[in-house]
């Protein structure tokens, strides 16, 4: 990534919000700011937006390659996975807060409660909650995947049912601010990505776990996403826990 990418990012940012489109709140097949703003970053021209391929409509369609931007909810996914996988390249862009915001909002007046930063570090990893849904598609060859790292500033309603009326709330917007990194898998090799490097040569689901910085549920996932792509093998146990070596 280079500092002119960085600056049309951000210029693509201030041109969105500022836009009448989106002071409305109405966007393109209901999307939302985040959904726009990557799409006009990743290809410019708009008549490629919004191509209809048969019964689906994909973001973006270029030079036979198809991009979808999807921040969740890739069980959804599958059957337009099927139908696109068989005839075009798909690159699926899964863009992950570096660095968040969270401004907590008043339904009844609209005014932003209080603003603060989120102590939640991303971490690769968690990206099993949606990969574990696609699972049978990830060894397609004409199947990637592009993560984008993003600034952002989240608004929530402040209508959850505790106290504090946080929890259960709803999200009102996700608006990017900055660009900071991408990453891109094009080939099952590049999963290794997801395998921390300070892990010993053999290790437990308690040892990624801890190396990774994530949930036991996330990395059970993701081990056994990795068992399938055959980056990693089961050689034994260490008491009753399984041991994992890189394949």
């Amino acid at each position: 990534m280079t500092d002119q990418d960085i600056r049309r990012f951000e210029e693509i940012c201030a041109k969105t919000l500022s836009s009448e489109h989106e002071k409305a709140g109405i966007g393109t097949l209901n999307e939302k700011t985040l959904h726009s703003v990557l799409k006009n970053y990743l290809e410019p021209d708009t008549s490629r937006h919004e191509i209809r391929i048969g019964r689906y409509v994909a973001d973006i369609f270029r030079n036979d390659e198809i991009i979808e931007i999807q921040t969740r909810n890739f069980y959804g996914m599958r059957k337009k996975l099927s139908f696109f996988l068989d005839r075009y390249r798909v690159t699926i862009v899964y863009p992950v807060p570096a660095e968040k915001y969270i401004n907590w909002i008043d339904p009844s007046t609209g005014e932003i409660q209080s603003r603060r930063r989120s102590p939640k570090k991303p971490h690769p990893q968690e990206m099993a909650h949606e990969l574990i849904h696609i699972l049978p598609f990830l060894e397609h060859p004409n199947l990637n995947f592009h993560i984008i790292y993003l600034n952002v500033e989240d608004y929530k309603l402040l209508n959850g049912w505790d106290s504090s009326r946080k929890k259960g709330s709803e999200r009102y917007e996700r608006i990017p601010t900055g660009i900071v990194s991408e990453k891109f898998i094009r080939s099952i090799s590049d999963y290794s990505w997801f395998i921390p490097e300070t892990l010993p040569g053999k290790f437990t689901k308690k040892e990624y776990k801890k190396s990774a910085g994530i949930t036991d549920t996330c990395a059970q996932r993701m081990l056994y996403i990795l068992t399938k792509l055959g980056l990693i093998n089961r050689t034994g146990k260490k008491g009753r826990a399984w041991l994992y070596e890189r394949a």
